[in-house]
């Protein structure tokens, strides 16, 4: 049997093991029915190892789509691989532009960042999980902010 023809249902839970950008840098473009599958699986980015080629690349592709926003059920960010990393998305996206997104893990944030992305979670109606690791400030911190 070839991979092509599986049932949707079946290569849609295959697709819910990758990371967003390997699922799209394999399988997107290979052919109508998997392009359309690809659109309508809950994704789940990680731009924590992503280079920044790929990171740049991924973010204009979803810049011109909202289909694909609307996917993105997971979102983590990462200063810790790459600076600024978290800086650069907000300069493409506002986190409101992904509405069902439920998890967002934000690794290595700078204050700047931090105040930005606390002023944007209010906005996220979906949202269930949130966390936020930096050796940059402490814990209580964060809390206190998210508290106001």
């Amino acid at each position: 049997m070839k991979f092509e023809s599986l049932p949707n249902e079946i290569l849609l839970d295959y697709f819910g093991y990758f990371n967003a950008l390997d699922l799209f840098y394999a399988y997107d473009g290979l052919n109508y029915r998997l392009n359309k599958l690809i659109r309508i699986s809950p994704l789940h980015l990680n731009f924590q190892y992503a280079n920044k080629s790929k990171f740049g690349e991924f973010c204009r592709t979803m810049s011109l789509n909202e289909e694909l926003r609307n996917q993105i059920y997971s979102l983590h960010l990462s200063n810790q691989e790459a600076d600024f990393q978290i800086e650069a998305f907000l300069s493409f996206f506002s986190l409101n532009q992904f509405i069902n997104l439920r998890s967002l893990s934000i690794t290595e944030i700078n204050s700047t960042d931090n105040t930005k992305i606390i002023s944007m979670l209010s906005s996220i109606s979906k949202l269930q999980t949130l966390s936020i690791i930096s050796s940059d400030f402490p814990f209580n911190t964060i809390n206190e902010t998210l508290l106001i």
